[in-house]
């Protein structure tokens, strides 16, 4: 089951959503901070779309590689690191998100793992860009 999270970090890590379309059940469930998106399409959709806003909001946005960290044999967390630059001005940002593998060896569920404290980090990046 491991090898499904690896496939789905580095599907994003490579902008392949086609890919990442095929490792999610039709019914998987995505919570972002209030937000419950559903099923694969419009998860992609979503992942898409904060790439495209992300590219055309900062001068450089790069993926770096995910890693993964084993829960339990059925959850895994993703960490992902995204490279910012924006007026010459640098910033690492990390995010994780814990993937549930059904035993279909689908992902069923996908949940952002808030940190206050990097997203305050990356607040006040946008601020000294001027971009906040």
């Amino acid at each position: 089951m491991k090898e499904i999270a690896v496939q789905f970090g580095q599907s994003l890590d490579n902008d392949e959503f086609d890919v990442t379309m095929k490792l999610l059940s039709y019914d998987c469930k995505y919570s972002i901070g209030k937000d419950i998106i559903v099923g694969p399409e419009a998860i992609c959709q979503s992942y898409e779309q904060n790439m495209i806003e992300g590219r055309k909001k900062l001068d450089v946005l790069e993926w770096g590689q995910s890693t993964i960290e084993t829960i339990n044999e059925s959850e895994y967390y993703v960490h992902f690191t995204d490279y910012l630059t924006h007026k010459g001005k640098k910033y690492t940002h990390r995010c994780k998100q814990k993937l549930h593998i059904n035993t279909d060896g689908h992902i069923d569920t996908i949940e952002h793992i808030h940190d206050q404290e990097e997203q305050d980090r990356l607040d006040a990046y946008y601020r000294s860009v001027g971009l906040k």
